[in-house]
């Protein structure tokens, strides 16, 4: 079973509490963080890498960095099954689903989620400069663990 998956677990236990995903964020060990970092960057990836924005539905531009990796991360909070539907979605089909990631932004009511959405890659960054900035940089871990990934997949 692919490494995101244990994200995927995660969401699963705790869903539709933001609040009991960040606390289950504190039992987690420093590798285990980095980890679940890179799963968020992983799973992110297979919707849409951030440098290959969707066309908007207008077709005037193509979303930014920032922006489609907002979307994608949002993509991936929703769970397992919202996630795969959407891995290697088309410029329209990612569009379909920017109506509700709008809606959510501004009203703060998630469909999935009590409240927004949790910003998984906020929420394991916090947790871990929270209880592990002195044991090592967690830009650096996580590029530690995602290229080790990488490696894995040469």
């Amino acid at each position: 079973m692919a490494p995101r998956y244990r994200l995927f677990a995660l969401l699963a236990e705790t869903q539709p509490d933001g609040a009991a995903l960040a606390r289950r964020l504190t039992d987690l060990d420093a590798e285990a963080l980095l980890e679940l970092a890179a799963d968020v960057v992983d799973a992110s990836a297979d919707v849409r890498s951030s440098w290959e924005g969707p066309l908007d539905a207008s077709g005037k531009y193509y979303w930014s960095e920032d922006s489609t990796e907002d979307l994608t991360g949002w993509i991936v909070a929703q769970g397992e099954a919202f996630w795969r539907a959407a891995v290697g979605a088309s410029d329209e089909q990612l569009m379909a689903l920017a109506p509700e990631y709008h809606r959510e932004r501004a009203d703060g009511r998630s469909a999935r989620w009590n409240g927004r959405t949790p910003h998984l890659g906020g929420l394991v960054h916090a947790a871990y400069t929270a209880r592990f900035a002195d044991v090592e940089d967690y830009f650096d871990g996580l590029a530690r663990v995602l290229d080790a990934r990488a490696g894995d997949h040469a």
